[in-house]
């Protein structure tokens, strides 16, 4: 009989670590690279890559935030602590590579294919909510995050089929926002911004951002029709320079950068303002998609 007791102990004892392991496998992030061609109206069949996450805790359909690097490429270690703190909250994150085929393309319209077949590609995963898919990025990645609000684009490139929940730009250049609204944009229309999705945008920038005049952004913001600008906000964060919330200190040549006139640009790390920036990213994400 002893025996026996120790024969059943040692036998569930064994189940309950399979258990455990199970439900350790269960509740590990599923991490996977996506390599697909974009379904969109515009360019379709353009070649999609980057890295999809779907977090820990998740339960039915998960929220999703497509997340796009800067200029530096998808090497760039910027996004990092974002994707840990969006997956930490149950969001499943995209992390798309835009310059997998090369370096960055001469306009970021050439990037749009990518941006928008990201968006149809997690609307269409059975483990994704198509209502709750939102976009961020960084520099460059944030002037995609900000032309995406567009209806005028979101109808080109999906025939109005799919949308962005929330946009979410980290100092974005927005003298290209305006260029485009005051007509001086060579690639993107007068109309571009006559008319938003209508889901919240909210602009992070900072007053000491030499990539762009520091009041751009307000200005954008004004420049927008009424009914458009309601659904705009902006934060600036008084000490922060482009790329607050690097890990590296460097400054660098863009072509890009002063109205597109080219300059050096300088990232100069702010710990304060990339706290606050990061907090700020999980709670507006949390808040545009409902979440507790």
């Amino acid at each position: 009989m002893r025996h026996l007791k120790q024969s059943l102990v040692h036998f569930l004892f064994g189940v309950a670590v399979l258990l455990l392991g199970a439900a350790m496998a269960q509740a590990e992030a599923i991490k996977e690279k996506v390599s697909f061609r974009a379904e969109t109206l515009i360019a379709a069949g353009a070649m999609v890559n980057g890295d999809l996450t779907i977090p820990d805790g998740a339960n039915g359909k998960v929220p999703a935030v497509i997340v796009i690097h800067s200029a530096g490429g998808f090497e760039d270690p910027t996004r990092a602590p974002y994707v840990a703190a969006l997956n930490q909250a149950v969001i499943a994150t995209l992390e798309l590579n835009l310059f997998a085929g090369g370096g960055r393309p001469k306009t970021s319209s050439l990037n749009l294919p990518q941006v928008y077949g990201g968006l149809i590609h997690l609307a269409n995963d059975a483990r994704i909510d198509p209502a709750r898919i939102g976009i961020t990025g960084y520099s460059t990645g944030g002037l995609l995050a900000m032309f995406t609000a567009s209806s005028q684009l979101t109808h080109d490139f999906t025939g109005g089929k799919y949308r962005f929940a929330a946009h979410l730009p980290i100092y974005p250049g927005c003298w290209a926002h305006l260029d485009s609204i005051e007509g001086r944009n060579p690639v993107y229309k007068q109309n571009t911004y006559q008319e938003l999705t209508g889901t919240p945008v909210h602009i992070l920038a900072g007053a000491k951002d030499n990539y762009d005049d520091p009041d751009t952004c307000q200005k954008f913001i004004q420049a927008l029709p009424e009914a458009a600008r309601q659904h705009v906000g902006l934060t600036i964060y008084p000490d922060a320079g482009h790329g607050w919330d690097t890990k590296t200190d460097h400054s660098y040549y863009d072509k890009a950068a002063n109205k597109g006139r080219g300059a050096y640009v300088n990232h100069y790390r702010n710990s304060d303002a990339a706290a606050k920036s990061l907090a700020f990213t999980v709670e507006f994400f949390k808040t545009s998609f409902g979440m507790k």
